[in-house]
Order: structure tokens, then sequence, then C-alpha cells
């Protein structure tokens, strides 16, 4: 495969190019103040609302299956659907550089707030499946548009700090989001947590609209799913930027899907002790995110993304060999979701920075493909554990992560901070 250019030739001028900036005031003029340290809370704020919808589905889905009177896999369908409507991604790529970030994700907030409510109003199989369905579309449209807000906004020596941040709103989905959803369908019924989860996108809108600075418009130029692929042809670093984040999430979903069967068969875990299991998972995906954001702006972003992915892929391996002690297990465990949030959420702020006149149809492809890679893991997962138990998941796992370590070393280059 040959090099993937950095940046494209001189003479080839796109057609109908975006201006530069969009929604977000120039980087040199970002400073940790009050009114940066709300935006950035309102951000993280809005991510939990929709990553606690996103995530608790699997835990607690023999819970809804029973509200619903439906079988558990009725349930584990309505996932796949909503992991396939993530991959609309490239889709959406144009929204945030065409509309401008903060109005696409104020908008997107109020979507998935309407499907929430709407869930919880009329508790129905259809209402549940549209509503899955539609946090799957409207994570890969906010996302990339959060992200392109603070690469708009944050230098690059410190944008992993910020980007960190608001990575806390997925694993405070696990920390946080879990118990609360357990506690209300325990007392409520199986669909409380949606109106506290469609209130919650509500306020985000709100908040996130009056917090951050107005949209401006494009001084040229109209950009549209043509423009996406101009991009993407005059920028092959950006598929080599998706690739990257697609096989991680393979090697994460080929594990994680089936981690819960392997607790239960090998140690006999009861739901209760699979909940704290979660519980320390999420810790450790807090802690790998603050580790991510210092990290990254001290040492450089590939350095330490590189380095975490190997270490990753050794953890992979350790899974099946902890099968012995139940401690040794979790220990593991913390030890690979800790790695694996440094190798995905350090590599954020590098990717902001690849192509920064496309800087949304790089993110947006990036998280289509982290959708994608979701996907194709929670397919290969099962069927490998079926047939090769833990070890099968965990090779994989192990190889598909140093293949994405490849990927970044061969092909994605940091970005020089006198550059900026």
């Amino acid at each position: 495969m040959a090099d993937l250019p950095d940046s494209p030739p001189a003479a080839a001028p796109p057609a109908a190019a975006p201006t530069a900036d969009l929604s977000a005031p120039a980087a040199a003029d970002w400073a940790w103040d009050a009114r940066r340290a709300a935006q950035l809370g309102i951000l993280t704020f809005a991510r939990f609302c929709l990553n606690t919808m996103l995530r608790v589905v699997y835990p607690f889905a023999p819970a809804f299956a029973r509200g619903l009177g439906v079988p558990v896999t009725t349930i584990y369908l309505l996932i796949s659907l909503r992991n396939f409507a993530g991959l609309l991604s490239p889709v959406f790529a144009p929204l945030p550089d065409r509309y401008g970030r903060r109005n696409v994700m104020a908008f997107s907030l109020a979507v998935f707030s309407a499907a929430a409510l709407l869930v919880a109003g009329v508790p129905a199989v259809w209402s549940l499946g549209a509503a899955l369905v539609i946090v799957g579309a409207v994570k890969v449209i906010y996302d990339p548009a959060m992200q392109s807000y603070l690469g708009d906004a944050v230098p690059y020596h410190q944008r992993g700090r910020a980007l960190a941040l608001t990575e806390f709103g997925w694993s405070g989905a696990f920390l946080v989001g879990a118990p609360l959803t357990g506690w209300l369908i325990a007392r409520q019924g199986w669909s409380a947590p949606f109106l506290w989860l469609g209130v919650g996108g509500a306020m985000g809108a709100v908040l996130l609209w009056r917090a951050l600075p107005a949209a401006r418009r494009h001084a040229h130029g109209t950009i549209t799913i043509g423009y996406t692929w101009q991009m993407l042809r005059r920028h092959p670093i950006i598929w080599a930027a998706a690739l990257y984040m697609l096989l991680p999430l393979i090697a994460q979903e080929a594990l994680f899907i089936v981690y819960g069967d392997w607790m239960e068969s090998t140690f006999n875990l009861s739901l209760t002790g699979l909940g704290l299991a979660t519980t320390l998972i999420g810790l450790a995906e807090m802690s790998g995110e603050a580790t991510a954001g210092w990290s990254v702006d001290r040492f450089g972003k590939r350095p330490v993304v590189a380095l975490s992915g190997v270490l990753t892929a050794v953890v992979f391996l350790l899974i099946p060999l902890s099968a012995g002690s139940l401690t040794t297990a979790l220990a593991a465990l913390v030890a690979l979701f800790f790695m694996f949030e440094i190798a995905v959420v350090g590599a954020i702020p590098l990717l902001t920075e690849l192509v920064p006149e496309a800087r949304g149809v790089v993110m947006s492809m990036s998280f289509g493909a982290m959708a994608a890679g979701r996907t194709i893991g929670s397919i290969v997962g099962p069927a490998v554990w079926a047939r090769a138990g833990m070890w099968g998941n965990s090779l994989i796992a192990a190889t598909v992560m140093l293949l994405a370590v490849v990927v970044l070393v061969r092909w994605l280059r940091e970005a020089k901070q006198g550059a900026l």
C-alpha cells in the first residue's frame, strides 16, 4: 500500500471549499477560565445523556424485555439496528461544516430528547427500537461536531486535556448512568429512565445553545456529500484515520460482548456481581481518559497512543490467562479498559489536526468507522466465542489491535505545534 499523503497537491483546490471557522472562537483565544469550563461541562453533560441511553441497554436488556413482554433476543436485534444506524456517519459528515458546530449539536440533542420522551410516553417495542436507532444516528452527529468544535477552539497542545474532559461523558454512563437507570427501573418501571434522559437532553440543547458562540456561516461554497467524497479523494489520510478508529473498536467489541458470559461461566457471578464489575470498568475508563488528557499533551499524541495500543494488545492476551482467579480477572479487565481508553481517546486530538480545513469530515468518518467496528465486533465476537472460547476472542482482539498500531505508526502524522 502506498504512502498516504498528509496534505493534497497544491494545484488541486477543491470546488466549493469551506472557509476556515464555523462556530468556534479562534484557538489562540482559548483560556482555561470559568466560561470555558462551563462550556466543557455542558458538552460533557450532553454526551453523558446520549451515552447513558446508548450503553445501559446492554446490562438492562432483560429488564426491558420483561417490561415489554418480548424475548431478550428482540432487544439484541434492536441493539444491532442501532449499531447499523451509526454507519450513516459519512452521510452526516457535511452537517457541522455547513451549518456550524453549535447548531448541529443543539439540534441533534433536541431530536435525541424527543426520541427518549417518545419511549417514556408510548412504551412499546416500536418506540424503543425507533429511539435506539435515533440515538445511534445522533451519536455520530453530535460527537464529531463536538470534536470539531474543540478542534477549532482549543490549541493543539491543550486539546488532549479538553477532549479527555468531555470523554467523562462516556465513562460516566457506566459510573453514574447505569446505577441510576437500575434504581429508576426498580421503582418506576422499565421506561422511567427515558423520561429523565429526555429531560436531560432538552436541558443540554438549551444550555449548549446559550453557552457556545453563535455559528458563523461560510463566506462561499456549498458543502454536500459530494464535498465529503471530494475531501476523501484529496486527503487519503482520512481513510487511514477511519481505519485506525475501526480496528480498536472491532477488537474491543469482539471481547466485551462476551465478557459477561465469560464472567458468569468462569466465576459464577450474579447479576449484581456483573454490575459491580461493570462499575470497575467505568472507573478504569475514567482513569484512562484522565491519563490520556495530560499524557498526550505532555509526551506527544502519537507515541503515547502507539504505546498504549501495544499494551492493550498484550492485556487482551492476558484475559484468558486470568481465569483461575476472580481478582486477577478483574485486574486484567481494569488494565484492559484503562489502556484501551488511552489508545482511543488519546488519538482524537491527533485526528482533529490531520486535515484542519475538513475537520468535520475527518471526525464524522472516524466516528462512522467506530460504529462499523462495533457492528463487526458484535457479529464476530459471539461466533468466535461459540467455537474457540475466550482464547479465540483474545487472540483476534490482540491481532486487530496491533494492526491498528501499525496504521498509526505508518500513516498518521502528528501536527507540529509551531504551525498552529
